[in-house]
């Protein structure tokens, strides 16, 4: 910023000599210097500005007690929601559908599994309360101990109130498909449960050269017919179809049985499947039985 330094005269009367060393701005600070003595200054009454504060003061207070006032609706909305939700739950039994949503498992006697009865090979009355699936391999030793030692036990027992399926689960080896189509092709013929036994009196014998047409003669089946059947594999879309639902129902290993849907793994005793049985026929007579019901 430039000053400019004047010698200005008295002209009190004094001294003429006498001057006094006066400093004069330059136009730009004497303008700016104009301009802040001109600024306008705005001046609020005590009053009025009490009367600002006081109404600053209720718009915070009503903003406030609106926010409270709309949480505590808010609040109390959720909490009639919460006792609704609370009430429905109540009313719902979650336990069983949480049991009834999880899959039938196969180590668990009371799982159950829901499997067609629909087959070729059933041995028993269509109306017996007892349904028992079997999933079984020819080659299979434990099937076989099944069928000379339980198996003939049970229809000792309960042979007019169960139905009995067979069903083909050819894991073992190749020459248990093998037994599997020779099965079914004595089947065409009418055969089936009789050669099924053979085949599983003589698992040591039926894979030799000729062996299952040996059988089907013993059988007294039309033996080149039987031949020809086993050679074309006649049945063997129908054979991997049953060995596919078996692996969908997650069976590892032979034999597998269903009584009812409830799964026995293994070649159990006869006390496992007798037990078992047991419990189906009083849950069905409990269902066929009508509530004693009395007239006032």
């Amino acid at each position: 910023m430039n000053q400019e330094q004047i010698p200005v005269k008295d002209t009190t009367g004094n001294d003429p000599e006498q001057t006094e060393d006066v400093y004069i701005a330059d136009p730009q600070t004497r303008a700016r210097d104009t301009q802040d003595e001109l600024s306008p200054v705005i001046v609020v009454a005590r009053t009025t500005f009490n009367y600002i504060l006081i109404a600053v003061v209720f718009l915070i207070l009503g903003i406030f007690i609106g926010g409270f006032s709309a949480f505590k609706i808010e609040r109390e909305r959720r909490s009639w929601i919460n006792e609704a939700i609370a009430d429905a739950i109540a009313e719902q039994d979650f336990a069983g559908i949480i049991a009834a949503a999880q899959p039938p498992d196969l180590e668990n006697p009371d799982s159950r599994f829901e499997i067609s009865a629909t087959s070729d090979h059933v041995l028993g009355p269509d109306d017996a309360p007892i349904v028992m699936i079997e999933f079984g391999d020819f080659n299979c030793g434990f099937c076989g101990r099944f069928h000379s030692e339980t198996f003939p036990r049970l229809i000792e027992n309960y042979g007019d109130q169960i139905q009995f399926i067979y069903r083909d689960y050819p894991i073992l080896a190749e020459s248990s498909l093998t037994a599997a189509l020779a099965a079914r092709c004595a089947g065409e013929q009418g055969e089936f449960w009789p050669y099924h036994d053979l085949l599983f009196e003589n698992q040591s014998s039926f894979n030799q050269t000729g062996g299952f047409a040996s059988l089907a003669e013993q059988a007294g089946l039309d033996v080149d017919a039987f031949n020809t059947c086993v050679e074309e594999q006649r049945f063997l879309s129908s054979v991997l179809t049953e060995y596919q639902e078996g692996q969908s129902l997650g069976i590892r290993g032979t034999p597998a049985f269903f009584i009812n849907g409830r799964p026995i793994s293994g070649a159990q005793p006869y006390d496992v499947f007798a037990e078992v049985i047991e419990e189906e026929l009083a849950a069905a007579e409990n269902m066929n039985t009508p509530e004693d019901s009395s007239i006032s």
